[in-house]
């Protein structure tokens, strides 16, 4: 799957906007969906989304994606490696066996995901 194809899947997908948490929230909500991807699990998937991203998610493009992780292996866990307070943007480095992708994670103002997008590779 190319890089646009797997982004535009998970842009219109799995969502991204305001954090109102508390701090580490995103990175357990991050972790969480990341295991609900791998497991294909739609209810996971959406069940700490927006109405809006909700919609979005399809069985077909949380399948593919679900399939691209399983190629890299056993999920490790992530790390978070970068954080726009003011945008409510978060970037993580999520570990495989068999090498690592990028998540990026927008909360909107009530801290539901608004977006999730995969990236293949590590953070750069």
């Amino acid at each position: 799957m190319n890089k646009f194809l797997l982004s535009t899947l998970l842009v219109a997908t799995l969502g991204i906007a305001g954090c109102g948490g508390s701090a580490g929230n995103e990175q357990k909500l991050a972790d969480q969906v990341t295991k609900a991807v791998y497991n294909n699990d739609m209810g996971g998937v959406t069940a700490n989304m927006d109405s809006e991203a909700a919609q979005q998610v399809t069985r077909a493009s949380l399948g593919a994606v679900s399939d691209l992780m399983h190629r890299m292996g056993n999920y490790q866990g992530l790390t978070e490696t970068g954080t726009d307070i003011p945008t409510h943007r978060y970037t993580f480095d999520a570990k495989f066996d068999h090498g690592d992708l990028t998540i990026k994670l927008r909360l909107d103002a009530d801290g539901k995901i608004a977006g999730y997008h995969v990236i293949p590779g590590p953070p750069a």
